[in-house]
Protein backbone atom coordinates (compact mmCIF):
# COMPACT_ATOMS: atom_id res chain seq x y z
CA UNK A 1 0.00 0.00 0.00
CA UNK A 2 2.83 2.38 0.90
CA UNK A 3 4.53 1.68 -2.39
CA UNK A 4 1.26 2.43 -4.21
CA UNK A 5 1.06 5.84 -2.51
CA UNK A 6 4.64 6.60 -3.45
CA UNK A 7 3.94 5.73 -7.07
CA UNK A 8 0.79 7.90 -7.03
CA UNK A 9 2.67 10.86 -5.56
CA UNK A 10 5.50 10.49 -8.06
CA UNK A 11 3.00 10.24 -10.92
CA UNK A 12 1.07 13.35 -9.85
CA UNK A 13 4.31 15.29 -9.30
CA UNK A 14 5.57 14.24 -12.72
CA UNK A 15 2.35 15.33 -14.43
CA UNK A 16 2.30 18.69 -12.63
CA UNK A 17 5.99 19.17 -13.37
CA UNK A 18 5.41 18.36 -17.03
CA UNK A 19 2.55 20.86 -17.21
CA UNK A 20 4.71 23.52 -15.56
CA UNK A 21 7.62 22.96 -17.93
CA UNK A 22 5.31 22.92 -20.95
CA UNK A 23 3.63 26.11 -19.72
CA UNK A 24 6.97 27.87 -19.32
CA UNK A 25 8.06 26.70 -22.78
CA UNK A 26 4.79 27.97 -24.26
CA UNK A 27 5.26 31.32 -22.56
CA UNK A 28 8.83 31.58 -23.81
CA UNK A 29 7.69 30.79 -27.36
CA UNK A 30 5.01 33.52 -27.16
CA UNK A 31 7.54 36.10 -25.97
CA UNK A 32 10.14 35.22 -28.61
CA UNK A 33 7.75 34.89 -31.56
CA UNK A 34 5.56 37.93 -30.85
CA UNK A 35 6.08 41.24 -32.69
CA UNK A 36 7.46 44.11 -30.65
CA UNK A 37 4.97 46.71 -29.50
CA UNK A 38 6.68 50.10 -29.47
CA UNK A 39 4.69 53.34 -29.72
CA UNK A 40 7.32 55.97 -29.00
CA UNK A 41 7.43 58.48 -31.84
CA UNK A 42 4.50 56.82 -33.64
CA UNK A 43 1.12 58.28 -34.55
CA UNK A 44 -1.56 56.52 -32.51
CA UNK A 45 -5.21 57.12 -33.40
CA UNK A 46 -7.76 56.51 -30.61
CA UNK A 47 -11.49 56.50 -31.29
CA UNK A 48 -13.70 57.20 -28.29
CA UNK A 49 -10.74 59.01 -26.77
CA UNK A 50 -12.71 61.72 -24.98
CA UNK A 51 -13.60 59.65 -21.92
CA UNK A 52 -13.51 56.24 -20.28
CA UNK A 53 -11.24 53.54 -21.65
CA UNK A 54 -10.30 55.54 -24.75
CA UNK A 55 -9.00 58.44 -22.70
CA UNK A 56 -7.10 56.10 -20.35
CA UNK A 57 -5.43 54.43 -23.36
CA UNK A 58 -4.52 57.82 -24.84
CA UNK A 59 -2.90 58.82 -21.54
CA UNK A 60 -0.85 55.62 -21.45
CA UNK A 61 0.22 56.21 -25.04
CA UNK A 62 1.34 59.72 -24.08
CA UNK A 63 3.37 58.27 -21.20
CA UNK A 64 5.09 56.02 -23.72
CA UNK A 65 6.08 58.86 -26.02
CA UNK A 66 3.48 58.44 -28.77
CA UNK A 67 1.94 61.15 -30.93
CA UNK A 68 -1.75 60.88 -30.11
CA UNK A 69 -4.94 61.81 -31.95
CA UNK A 70 -8.25 61.29 -30.16
CA UNK A 71 -11.59 61.17 -31.96
CA UNK A 72 -15.16 61.52 -30.69
CA UNK A 73 -18.38 63.41 -31.38
CA UNK A 74 -18.40 66.00 -28.58
CA UNK A 75 -15.80 68.73 -28.92
CA UNK A 76 -16.12 69.98 -25.34
CA UNK A 77 -15.14 66.60 -23.93
CA UNK A 78 -12.36 66.23 -26.50
CA UNK A 79 -10.79 69.55 -25.50
CA UNK A 80 -10.88 68.65 -21.80
CA UNK A 81 -9.49 65.16 -22.43
CA UNK A 82 -6.68 66.47 -24.63
CA UNK A 83 -5.35 68.68 -21.82
CA UNK A 84 -5.27 65.68 -19.47
CA UNK A 85 -3.49 63.61 -22.11
CA UNK A 86 -0.90 66.33 -22.77
CA UNK A 87 -0.11 66.41 -19.05
CA UNK A 88 0.99 62.75 -19.31
CA UNK A 89 3.53 63.36 -22.10
CA UNK A 90 6.83 61.53 -21.79
CA UNK A 91 8.80 64.03 -23.88
CA UNK A 92 9.13 67.83 -23.64
CA UNK A 93 6.68 70.11 -25.43
CA UNK A 94 6.86 70.01 -29.25
CA UNK A 95 8.51 66.60 -29.26
CA UNK A 96 5.14 64.92 -28.86
CA UNK A 97 2.08 65.99 -30.80
CA UNK A 98 -1.47 65.81 -29.46
CA UNK A 99 -4.59 66.59 -31.46
CA UNK A 100 -8.29 65.88 -31.49
CA UNK A 101 -10.79 65.44 -34.32
CA UNK A 102 -14.55 65.79 -34.05
CA UNK A 103 -16.37 63.10 -36.05
CA UNK A 104 -19.41 60.87 -36.22
CA UNK A 105 -17.77 57.50 -36.77
CA UNK A 106 -21.04 55.83 -37.76
CA UNK A 107 -20.88 57.88 -40.95
CA UNK A 108 -18.43 56.44 -43.50
CA UNK A 109 -17.52 59.75 -45.12
CA UNK A 110 -16.97 61.39 -41.72
CA UNK A 111 -14.75 58.51 -40.61
CA UNK A 112 -12.60 58.86 -43.73
CA UNK A 113 -12.47 62.65 -43.33
CA UNK A 114 -11.44 62.33 -39.66
CA UNK A 115 -8.47 60.10 -40.51
CA UNK A 116 -7.32 62.44 -43.28
CA UNK A 117 -7.57 65.39 -40.87
CA UNK A 118 -5.59 63.54 -38.21
CA UNK A 119 -2.84 62.66 -40.69
CA UNK A 120 -2.65 66.27 -41.82
CA UNK A 121 -2.47 67.62 -38.27
CA UNK A 122 0.18 65.12 -37.17
CA UNK A 123 2.16 65.30 -40.39
CA UNK A 124 2.49 61.53 -40.48
CA UNK A 125 0.28 58.49 -41.18
CA UNK A 126 -1.59 56.53 -38.55
CA UNK A 127 0.73 53.77 -37.38
CA UNK A 128 -1.29 52.28 -34.52
CA UNK A 129 -5.08 52.26 -34.26
CA UNK A 130 -7.11 51.80 -31.10
CA UNK A 131 -10.78 51.43 -32.06
CA UNK A 132 -12.39 51.97 -28.66
CA UNK A 133 -15.60 53.91 -29.32
CA UNK A 134 -18.70 52.02 -28.24
CA UNK A 135 -22.08 52.23 -26.50
CA UNK A 136 -24.47 49.98 -24.61
CA UNK A 137 -28.21 50.47 -24.13
CA UNK A 138 -29.48 47.30 -22.42
CA UNK A 139 -33.15 46.43 -22.27
CA UNK A 140 -35.59 43.58 -22.84
CA UNK A 141 -35.60 42.67 -26.53
CA UNK A 142 -39.34 42.97 -27.17
CA UNK A 143 -39.47 46.32 -25.36
CA UNK A 144 -36.69 47.93 -27.40
CA UNK A 145 -37.31 49.89 -30.58
CA UNK A 146 -35.68 49.30 -33.94
CA UNK A 147 -33.54 52.38 -33.28
CA UNK A 148 -32.38 50.96 -29.92
CA UNK A 149 -31.24 47.77 -31.59
CA UNK A 150 -29.64 49.24 -34.70
CA UNK A 151 -27.91 52.21 -33.06
CA UNK A 152 -25.67 50.01 -30.91
CA UNK A 153 -24.64 48.04 -34.01
CA UNK A 154 -24.00 51.28 -35.89
CA UNK A 155 -21.65 52.62 -33.22
CA UNK A 156 -19.95 49.43 -32.03
CA UNK A 157 -19.56 47.57 -35.31
CA UNK A 158 -19.98 49.95 -38.25
CA UNK A 159 -18.15 52.76 -36.44
CA UNK A 160 -15.22 50.39 -35.93
CA UNK A 161 -15.44 48.87 -39.41
CA UNK A 162 -15.30 52.20 -41.27
CA UNK A 163 -12.26 53.42 -39.32
CA UNK A 164 -10.35 50.14 -39.55
CA UNK A 165 -11.04 49.87 -43.28
CA UNK A 166 -9.66 53.31 -44.07
CA UNK A 167 -6.62 52.99 -41.78
CA UNK A 168 -5.82 49.52 -43.17
CA UNK A 169 -5.94 50.74 -46.77
CA UNK A 170 -3.57 53.58 -45.89
CA UNK A 171 -1.18 51.23 -44.10
CA UNK A 172 -1.06 48.77 -47.01
CA UNK A 173 -0.79 51.37 -49.77
CA UNK A 174 1.83 53.24 -47.74
CA UNK A 175 3.87 50.09 -47.20
CA UNK A 176 3.87 50.61 -43.42
CA UNK A 177 5.03 47.47 -41.61
CA UNK A 178 4.59 46.31 -38.00
CA UNK A 179 1.57 48.53 -37.40
CA UNK A 180 -0.96 47.44 -34.77
CA UNK A 181 -4.74 47.52 -34.99
CA UNK A 182 -6.47 47.08 -31.64
CA UNK A 183 -10.21 46.35 -31.59
CA UNK A 184 -12.38 46.37 -28.47
CA UNK A 185 -15.05 43.72 -28.01
CA UNK A 186 -16.35 42.69 -24.55
CA UNK A 187 -16.78 39.72 -22.25
CA UNK A 188 -20.22 39.66 -23.89
CA UNK A 189 -18.46 38.97 -27.17
CA UNK A 190 -18.11 35.40 -25.85
CA UNK A 191 -21.63 34.65 -24.58
CA UNK A 192 -25.18 35.98 -24.72
CA UNK A 193 -26.98 37.47 -21.73
CA UNK A 194 -30.57 38.58 -21.24
CA UNK A 195 -30.94 42.34 -21.66
CA UNK A 196 -27.99 42.64 -24.03
CA UNK A 197 -29.30 41.28 -27.34
CA UNK A 198 -28.19 44.24 -29.48
CA UNK A 199 -24.93 44.75 -27.58
CA UNK A 200 -23.94 41.06 -27.71
CA UNK A 201 -24.60 40.98 -31.44
CA UNK A 202 -22.29 43.96 -31.99
CA UNK A 203 -19.50 42.57 -29.81
CA UNK A 204 -19.71 39.09 -31.36
CA UNK A 205 -19.37 40.88 -34.70
CA UNK A 206 -16.20 42.64 -33.50
CA UNK A 207 -14.71 39.31 -32.44
CA UNK A 208 -15.42 37.70 -35.83
CA UNK A 209 -14.13 40.76 -37.62
CA UNK A 210 -10.91 40.73 -35.58
CA UNK A 211 -10.27 37.01 -36.17
CA UNK A 212 -10.73 37.29 -39.94
CA UNK A 213 -8.72 40.51 -40.12
CA UNK A 214 -5.82 38.99 -38.17
CA UNK A 215 -5.50 36.17 -40.70
CA UNK A 216 -5.62 38.43 -43.76
CA UNK A 217 -3.34 41.22 -42.57
CA UNK A 218 -0.46 38.84 -41.89
CA UNK A 219 0.28 39.30 -45.59
CA UNK A 220 1.26 42.90 -44.85
CA UNK A 221 2.94 42.46 -41.45
CA UNK A 222 0.10 44.34 -39.78
CA UNK A 223 -0.77 42.96 -36.34
CA UNK A 224 -4.35 42.70 -35.08
CA UNK A 225 -5.43 42.40 -31.45
CA UNK A 226 -8.84 42.20 -29.79
CA UNK A 227 -9.48 43.30 -26.22
CA UNK A 228 -12.35 41.77 -24.24
CA UNK A 229 -12.99 43.92 -21.15
CA UNK A 230 -15.57 43.12 -18.51
CA UNK A 231 -17.37 45.81 -16.53
CA UNK A 232 -15.57 49.16 -16.73
CA UNK A 233 -16.62 51.94 -14.36
CA UNK A 234 -17.16 54.80 -16.81
CA UNK A 235 -19.81 57.46 -17.48
CA UNK A 236 -21.15 55.11 -20.15
CA UNK A 237 -21.58 52.37 -17.55
CA UNK A 238 -23.61 54.72 -15.37
CA UNK A 239 -25.89 55.48 -18.33
CA UNK A 240 -26.14 51.76 -19.10
CA UNK A 241 -27.48 51.01 -15.62
CA UNK A 242 -30.39 53.41 -16.15
CA UNK A 243 -32.00 51.04 -18.68
CA UNK A 244 -30.57 47.70 -17.54
CA UNK A 245 -33.36 45.24 -16.58
CA UNK A 246 -33.41 44.07 -12.97
CA UNK A 247 -33.16 40.42 -14.08
CA UNK A 248 -29.87 41.27 -15.80
CA UNK A 249 -28.55 42.91 -12.63
CA UNK A 250 -29.59 39.86 -10.61
CA UNK A 251 -27.67 37.49 -12.89
CA UNK A 252 -24.61 39.74 -13.02
CA UNK A 253 -24.54 39.94 -9.22
CA UNK A 254 -22.27 42.35 -7.39
CA UNK A 255 -20.14 44.31 -9.83
CA UNK A 256 -16.43 43.55 -9.56
CA UNK A 257 -15.43 45.77 -12.43
CA UNK A 258 -12.29 47.70 -13.18
CA UNK A 259 -11.43 51.34 -13.70
CA UNK A 260 -10.48 52.52 -17.20
CA UNK A 261 -6.91 52.96 -15.96
CA UNK A 262 -6.71 49.35 -14.74
CA UNK A 263 -8.12 48.10 -18.04
CA UNK A 264 -5.64 50.16 -20.05
CA UNK A 265 -2.68 48.84 -18.06
CA UNK A 266 -3.91 45.27 -18.59
CA UNK A 267 -4.42 45.90 -22.30
CA UNK A 268 -0.85 47.17 -22.71
CA UNK A 269 0.50 44.13 -20.85
CA UNK A 270 -1.32 41.91 -23.33
CA UNK A 271 -0.03 43.93 -26.27
CA UNK A 272 3.49 43.72 -24.89
CA UNK A 273 3.18 39.92 -24.74
CA UNK A 274 1.91 39.79 -28.31
CA UNK A 275 -1.52 38.40 -27.40
CA UNK A 276 -4.29 38.41 -29.99
CA UNK A 277 -7.23 37.97 -27.59
CA UNK A 278 -6.63 40.00 -24.45
CA UNK A 279 -8.56 39.52 -21.21
CA UNK A 280 -7.86 41.40 -17.99
CA UNK A 281 -10.17 39.70 -15.47
CA UNK A 282 -10.67 36.06 -14.35
CA UNK A 283 -14.26 35.68 -15.63
CA UNK A 284 -13.35 36.85 -19.13
CA UNK A 285 -10.30 34.57 -19.08
CA UNK A 286 -12.61 31.61 -18.45
CA UNK A 287 -14.88 32.55 -21.34
CA UNK A 288 -11.94 33.30 -23.66
CA UNK A 289 -10.38 29.90 -23.08
CA UNK A 290 -13.67 28.00 -22.99
CA UNK A 291 -14.94 29.45 -26.28
CA UNK A 292 -11.69 30.12 -28.11
CA UNK A 293 -12.45 28.18 -31.29
CA UNK A 294 -9.43 28.55 -33.58
CA UNK A 295 -8.21 31.90 -32.30
CA UNK A 296 -4.50 31.94 -31.34
CA UNK A 297 -3.57 30.80 -27.84
CA UNK A 298 -1.78 33.15 -25.51
CA UNK A 299 -0.21 30.25 -23.67
CA UNK A 300 -1.31 26.88 -25.05
CA UNK A 301 -0.85 24.97 -21.79
CA UNK A 302 -2.42 27.57 -19.48
CA UNK A 303 -5.27 28.18 -21.93
CA UNK A 304 -5.96 24.44 -22.12
CA UNK A 305 -6.05 24.05 -18.33
CA UNK A 306 -8.35 27.05 -17.96
CA UNK A 307 -10.55 25.71 -20.78
CA UNK A 308 -11.15 22.45 -18.88
CA UNK A 309 -12.06 24.44 -15.75
CA UNK A 310 -14.39 26.61 -17.85
CA UNK A 311 -16.18 23.65 -19.46
CA UNK A 312 -16.95 22.29 -15.97
CA UNK A 313 -17.94 25.68 -14.54
CA UNK A 314 -20.15 26.60 -17.51
CA UNK A 315 -22.65 23.80 -16.78
CA UNK A 316 -23.93 24.99 -13.36
CA UNK A 317 -23.69 28.60 -14.50
CA UNK A 318 -25.90 27.94 -17.52
CA UNK A 319 -28.40 26.03 -15.36
CA UNK A 320 -28.48 28.95 -12.90
CA UNK A 321 -29.07 31.53 -15.66
CA UNK A 322 -31.82 29.49 -17.32
CA UNK A 323 -33.55 28.82 -13.99
CA UNK A 324 -33.37 32.50 -12.99
CA UNK A 325 -34.82 33.69 -16.30
CA UNK A 326 -37.67 31.14 -16.27
CA UNK A 327 -38.47 32.01 -12.65
CA UNK A 328 -38.56 35.67 -13.62
CA UNK A 329 -40.96 34.84 -16.47
CA UNK A 330 -43.26 32.92 -14.11
CA UNK A 331 -43.28 35.85 -11.70
CA UNK A 332 -44.35 38.20 -14.51
CA UNK A 333 -47.16 35.84 -15.57
CA UNK A 334 -48.43 35.52 -11.99
CA UNK A 335 -48.29 39.27 -11.54
CA UNK A 336 -50.36 39.83 -14.68
CA UNK A 337 -52.82 37.12 -13.67
CA UNK A 338 -53.31 38.65 -10.22
CA UNK A 339 -53.76 42.08 -11.75
CA UNK A 340 -56.45 40.77 -14.13
CA UNK A 341 -58.30 39.01 -11.30
CA UNK A 342 -58.24 42.17 -9.20
CA UNK A 343 -59.50 44.22 -12.15
CA UNK A 344 -62.46 41.84 -12.69
CA UNK A 345 -63.30 41.88 -8.97
CA UNK A 346 -63.36 45.67 -8.94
Amino acid sequence: MIEDWKIAIITVASVLGGILVAGLASELYLRLSSPSFEVKGKHCYVTGGSQGLGKAIAKDLARRGAHVTIVARRETLLKEALEEIKACALLPTKQQNFHYVVADLTNHQDSVRAIAEAVEKQGKPVENLFAVAGVSNPGMFIEQTEKDLTSVMDVNYKGTLFTVHEVTKRLVLGGIKDAHIVLVSSTLGFFGLIGYTGYCASKFAIRGFAEALRVELQMYQIHVHCYFPGTIFTPGYEMENLTKPQITKDIEGADEGMTPEQCSRGLFRGLGRGEFAIATDPITLLFRCGTRGVMPNNNFVLDSVVAVIAWVAFVPWRVFVDYTVKKHGDAIKNSKSNAECKSKAD
